[in-house]
């Protein structure tokens, strides 16, 4: 059986698969992780094969995948690119840090895997210019740790509140 057709019957959670595919400091970093999405209210949610989806009031967080050829992990938005929700994101988007850590790891094209069109993907993000941006996964960080991972948690914060004013503001 393929590991697709394994992991779509049983619907594992990412910390019962991780072990198999990741060890060391990336198993304690991403186990970190969860716990954090844990302790946010996040549950990762089975999408497709070592990908689970984290959700927040039915909006995309982000995306958590192991690689089990390469044998790491990773974080990855679409919002920059693919997500007409995230609108107007520069008022909420003001810590230096998260400005950084967002800049720093804008991806251009080709992501994993798939082609982005070349420079067709010109854009501005957080006042910056970029020739071209992967429009599938703009934002990834592969086994993510210290500084980076922190970044992660801070963007991941904001996508939060940014979803909780959207339903607040839906509300009303």
């Amino acid at each position: 059986m393929s590991l697709y057709k394994e992991q779509k019957a049983a619907k594992p959670k990412i910390e019962d698969v991780a072990g198999e595919v990741i060890g060391g400091d990336n198993l304690k970093n991403l186990l970190d992780f969860l716990g954090f999405l844990k302790e946010n209210k996040l549950t990762p949610r089975w999408q497709s094969c070592n990908s689970w989806k984290v959700m927040c009031k039915n909006k995309s967080v982000c995306y958590v995948n192991l690689n089990d050829r390469e044998k790491f992990w990773m974080i990855r938005h679409s919002q920059f690119t693919r997500d007409n929700w995230f609108k107007d994101y520069d008022n909420y988007i003001t810590d230096d840090k998260l400005k950084a850590f967002i800049l720093d790891n804008i991806q251009a094209p080709p992501c994993v895997g798939r082609d982005c069109w070349g420079n067709k993907n010109r854009m501005t993000i957080l006042g910056k210019e970029f020739d071209a941006v992967c429009t599938c996964w703009p934002l990834t960080v592969k086994n993510p740790d210290g500084a980076v991972l922190e970044g992660a948690k801070m963007l991941i914060l904001m996508f939060k509140d940014f979803i909780a004013d959207l339903s607040a503001a839906s509300k009303t």
